[in-house]
């Protein structure tokens, strides 16, 4: 293939599938891998049309920055300050109401910049996924398990959106995310136990 974007499409899927593996496995590693897959997703989403898209991969990588940075944090006794652990339920109805309200800013932001002819149901679409991910994304930095329900949901929306838009590599990749977000969520379960 002489087309730049399918590499560009084929390195982003690659290091956002390590990166997840990586997050799998609580390994700090997974932010500088995050950040070059992230970086090449703007860039594909941007000119893709997918705007909200665009804006997740751009907070994704200032989170990705954060969370570096937070992951390595220790307390006086050397041990890491962050660790795994579960929302209570306030937090949880914080989650939800925080990604709806996000969906509806992303959704007022991206509708702007639509072609006349763009399907509403995927704006709406895009909106909800980007929502969920801005939460999902704050909850990882924090080590906190749920995060996992909200990638596995976001995930599998992503992957319709993706179809429409002809990226194949970035449909399998969503499916890969799925599996992989579902045995980190055993995993980090299992973690959270043994602590």
């Amino acid at each position: 293939m002489n087309d730049p974007i399918f590499y560009f499409e084929v390195i982003a899927v690659l290091t956002g599938i390590l990166s997840v593996w990586l997050t799998r496995k609580e390994n700090v590693i997974l932010y500088p891998v995050g950040i070059c897959s992230v970086s090449i997703w703007i860039y594909l989403c941007w000119i893709g049309d997918l705007f909200g898209q665009s804006i997740i991969n751009l907070f994704f990588l200032l989170m990705n920055l954060y969370g570096w940075y937070n992951w390595q944090l220790k307390d006086d006794s050397q041990k890491l300050k962050i660790q795994i652990k579960n929302n209570n339920n306030s937090e949880n109805l914080m989650v939800i109401i925080a990604s709806i309200i996000l969906s509806a800013i992303v959704f007022v932001v991206i509708i702007q910049f639509q072609k006349e002819d763009a399907s509403l149901f995927y704006v709406i679409l895009e909106s909800i996924i980007t929502g969920l991910n801005f939460t999902a994304m704050w909850l990882m930095a924090w080590k906190r398990i749920e995060h996992w329900y909200l990638w596995i949901i976001g995930d599998i929306m992503c992957i319709p959106l993706f179809v429409f838009k002809n990226y194949t590599l970035g449909v399998i990749q969503f499916a890969i995310f799925i599996v992989i977000a579902y045995q980190g969520l055993k995993d980090w379960k299992i973690k959270l136990q043994n602590d």
